[in-house]
């Protein structure tokens, strides 16, 4: 966080946020005044919090403001570590706005947050135990999602939330093969030492779309 802070023009933001000096930024998801029903109501103050895919960092930020400490923020170290999907195209040039959007809200917001860089699917060994892993809509994006949830609970001392687009096993709606059922979830999860304790639907504003759309969030605790 040493180099120069970044401009507003060379940021491209994945959520929205307010910030100081700066007022109201666009971003790709809306998601203020919304982040304790997108966590799924956990409890954060006097917990360690690790954002997985931190992205712009409001997941991170927010988690400070209802006293979330230590948080750490977590991305990939380069763009050829993001190791997507073959459905999701993205440019090297876009990884930089992206790095450059956190390190401009980080600045702005005086935030206390410590970002770490690396490789997901070896996540467990650079990332700190926390009390409670936020994973928002990361999983969708990767080659091997089950290999980072490996990696994700290893890193998780307690309460696991999960935000994606999420479908039951009878739901005919032609979701991404990347979009988990929540049997998958449920059968998935007790294997890596997990309860999942809700699964609850939700909306949010998708800037993309220029509409609303279906996000699951997934609460499970340690056993």
């Amino acid at each position: 966080m040493s180099d120069p802070i970044p401009a507003i023009e060379d940021c491209r933001f994945y959520h929205a946020m307010d910030l100081p000096q700066l007022g109201f930024v666009q971003g790709a998801w809306d998601l203020r005044g919304r982040f304790d029903e997108y966590i799924g109501g956990v409890g954060l103050k006097d917990r360690s919090v690790l954002d997985v895919g931190t992205a712009s960092g409001f997941l991170s930020f927010e988690a400070e403001q209802r006293g979330a400490h230590p948080v750490t923020s977590f991305t990939a170290a380069s763009y050829s570590q993001l190791q997507r999907n073959p459905g999701f195209a993205s440019s090297e040039a876009d990884f930089k706005a992206n790095l450059n959007s956190y390190r401009l809200a980080h600045h702005l917001l005086k935030s206390k947050a410590v970002p770490i860089f690396g490789d997901i699917y070896r996540l467990g060994e650079i990332a700190p135990k926390s009390d409670v892993v936020i994973v928002g809509q990361i999983l969708v994006h990767l080659r091997d999602p089950f290999g980072a949830l490996e990696q994700i609970a290893r890193c998780t001392a307690d309460t696991l939330v999960i935000a994606e687009g999420m479908f039951d096993h009878h739901d005919p709606t032609p979701f991404s093969s990347f979009h988990f059922s929540t049997t998958i979830y449920r059968q998935f999860l007790p294997k890596l030492g997990f309860e999942i304790t809700s699964i609850k639907p939700g909306k949010y504003r998708c800037v993309r779309h220029e509409k609303d759309e279906a996000v699951w969030t997934l609460v499970a605790r340690r056993r």
